[in-house]
């Protein structure tokens, strides 16, 4: 019997790694003969450089960075395919978890920890950049990460503008000559888990600015900021970005690493899944487990386990959901190839008591879904 553990994280719980572990100890405690293949997932957001660097059995790369404050912060970053591509997780140095509320100002904030990860990165010579960038606490449109790959970001005077949010208004010229020599020889890869494009109703301020710290007035400038910057990207590059789905992820950095890089924007679960080799996996399987801290209506929308369901039915694998809790109607993940989905909760149990247990109780419910399939 062959038995895939392909499960996202529990958020602050188990990481994605961690929940396929508990998963494949379960699985053959049920089955020791069984073959076991973990390729944990995730769909752009946390734990996306967790999950790669787990499944194709990477390095770390730790680094002195600046955070969102430009204060600096120990990150990391992983190395596959024998350093010729490095995932990156923008979060690592410009994620909201980094500040205090009361230090989240998008105004301030910006991408340029992402670039410096992204810079050492091309001077170790990584052919391909892979990038999650969910969680941030920016809403820069990327300059902060342009500048710290040597482009100049310069206003009407031909100053250079701080690379953040108050910048992207004063932004008129963009010179490319510092820029790092290998950065157009590289290819950039986005995983993205939102659609929103970068301005309007929809963007990178209206949507996602009030989380970081933005007031109404705020939102209002930086839309306007944005717009700005997209005005300039397209005098400098030729692209227009206004309404590139994807674009307004992670404060406009989707754009920005289109502008700047030359980036390709890729829907988070399925650039995971395919550097995973979650097809290979699958192929042959006869049952996969999956799941993540909460199974519910939105599982369907991009979520990681509707995408394993997804790849599994299209491969005849069944396909079975763990969740912390499960709930809603579910004719839709049913639809989509789940074959059954289950709480791992033992019964009424303390949130925080479940998530310290977290690892236990996937363990035994894996263990009970694997003997079922047994009989």
């Amino acid at each position: 019997m062959k038995i895939v553990l392909a499960p996202n994280s529990f958020k602050e719980s188990l990481s994605a790694p961690d929940a396929a572990a508990a998963m494949e100890r379960g699985a053959l405690r049920a089955r020791p003969d069984a073959r076991t293949v973990c390729v944990p997932v995730a769909d752009g957001g946390d734990g996306t450089a967790e999950a790669i660097v787990a499944a194709r059995d990477g390095e770390w790369v730790e680094l002195r960075v600046q955070d969102a404050l430009h204060r600096p912060v120990t990150a990391k970053y992983g190395l596959i395919d024998g350093g010729d591509t490095a995932v990156i997780e923008m979060a690592r140095a410009s994620g909201l978890w980094r500040l205090r509320t009361d230090e989240r100002d998008p105004m301030r904030t910006s991408t340029i920890g992402t670039g410096e990860m992204m810079r050492d990165a091309l001077d170790r010579g990584a052919k391909t950049l892979i990038l999650g960038i969910g969680g941030s606490a920016t809403v820069d449109g990327g300059l902060g990460m342009a500048a710290a790959l040597g482009y100049r970001l310069l206003d009407e005077r031909e100053g250079e503008i701080e690379p953040n949010g108050a910048g992207l208004a004063r932004l008129r010229r963009i010179d490319s000559g510092g820029v790092h020599p290998r950065l157009r020889q590289v290819r950039v890869m986005v995983a993205c888990d939102v659609e929103n494009p970068l301005v309007g109703p929809q963007g990178a301020a209206a949507v996602f600015g009030p989380q970081k710290g933005a007031t109404p007035a705020m939102v209002n400038e930086l839309d306007a900021g944005l717009r700005n910057a997209a005005a300039c990207w397209r005098e400098a590059f030729g692209a227009d970005l206004l309404n590139t789905p994807g674009g307004g992820a992670a404060g406009g950095l989707g754009a920005g690493l289109i502008a700047f890089c030359g980036a390709e924007i890729h829907g988070g679960f399925d650039l995971v899944a395919d550097v995973a080799g979650l097809d290979e996996a699958l192929r042959g399987a006869d049952l996969v487990l999956t799941g993540e801290g909460r199974l519910d209506e939105q599982t369907q929308y991009g979520k990681a386990p509707a995408g394993v369901a997804k790849r599994a039915k299209r491969l005849g694998v069944a396909a079975v959901g763990l969740g912390g809790s499960v709930s809603g109607e579910m004719s839709a993940l049913y639809e989509l190839g789940m074959t059954a989905m289950f709480s791992i909760a033992p019964g009424p149990i303390d949130l925080n008591d479940a998530m310290t247990r977290a690892a236990e109780l996937l363990e035994h419910t894996s263990e009970q879904v694997v003997r079922l399939w047994r009989s």
